[in-house]
């Protein structure tokens, strides 16, 4: 279902995230669907664009390829290394792609921005409806009057939450990084109380010859979100919503949709920018 943590606060992801760092551009970042979406986005509005969870650079270097600069904040020093080696990978594209430590949360960049982009579920590591408010606030500083914040989770899929889990999956494979062998995901996601989504990620390392030659296990913990709630949070904290979609077509949202997508606009309170 979804690949994203966090813990009571923001600031605890760190850690979670640091232990799947150097499995991360395997499994999640193997997601593709949004990419012509965000540039799209970006290209509208202009550089610089502002990222929250830039992780290792899935999104942000797709950018930078299509000639915008980003700049972007992550919980976790782990994830930013594995950036900014590749970074060091793409010297063309390494001038367009900043990154700072930062809880998204608690973030003071001192500029602001015409684009904040949330992608890939990061709002949901939110597990409070406190912290979900400081990060709006926290993103809204940084935008520009009229600036443009897009955030994108998924929509809570009824008939799995009712039943209470999904079944173990292989999800995804990929090389492991000493060169041999292979690393499987394999994944499956429990829905528990108070809206919690928990990902329960097993990563199996095999050899040439396809036996196992070790394994970790990995649990990841998000809020999901409900469409109805996203208007009203997003207002109360100093937002109008421009739009939404139910996928990356930019097509309507409806009780069918898989993705929620949502786009408001920085307005200002008592007519003045603050």
């Amino acid at each position: 279902m979804m690949c994203a943590s966090c813990t009571s606060s923001s600031s605890a992801e760190a850690p979670q995230y640091d232990a799947i760092a150097e499995l991360y551009d395997g499994y999640p970042g193997n997601y593709l669907e949004d990419i012509l979406f965000f540039v799209g986005e970006a290209k509208e509005a202009g550089s610089p664009v502002l990222e929250i969870g830039v992780g290792t650079g899935r999104l942000a270097l797709c950018l930078a390829a299509a000639g915008l600069d980003v700049v972007g904040i992550d919980a976790s020093p782990a994830m930013l290394r594995v950036l900014a080696r590749k970074r060091a990978a793409y010297p063309h594209l390494a001038g367009r792609v900043g990154a700072v430590a930062a809880d998204m949360c608690r973030f003071a960049l001192r500029r602001r921005f015409k684009l904040a982009i949330v992608p890939f579920r990061t709002f949901l590591y939110l597990l409070t409806r406190a912290d979900q408010r400081r990060a709006l606030q926290a993103i809204r500083h940084h935008l520009v009057p009229g600036g443009r914040l897009v955030m994108a989770f998924f929509v809570p899929p009824p008939a799995l939450i009712a039943q209470g889990r999904t079944e173990r999956a292989e999800m995804t494979r990929f090389p492991a990084l000493d060169g041999g062998g292979e690393v499987l995901a394999y994944d499956w996601t429990e829905f528990g109380s108070r809206q919690r989504v928990i990902s329960h990620i097993t990563y199996e390392w095999r050899n040439g010859s396809g036996h196992p030659t070790g394994s970790l296990e990995h649990m990841l913990v998000a809020r999901y979100l409900y469409p109805e709630e996203a208007p009203p949070l997003l207002e109360s904290c100093g937002y109008r919503v421009v739009t939404c979609y139910g996928d990356f077509s930019r097509g309507p949202l409806t009780s069918e949709s898989r993705e929620q997508v949502w786009v408001a606009e920085r307005v200002e309170r008592r007519g003045k920018a603050r």
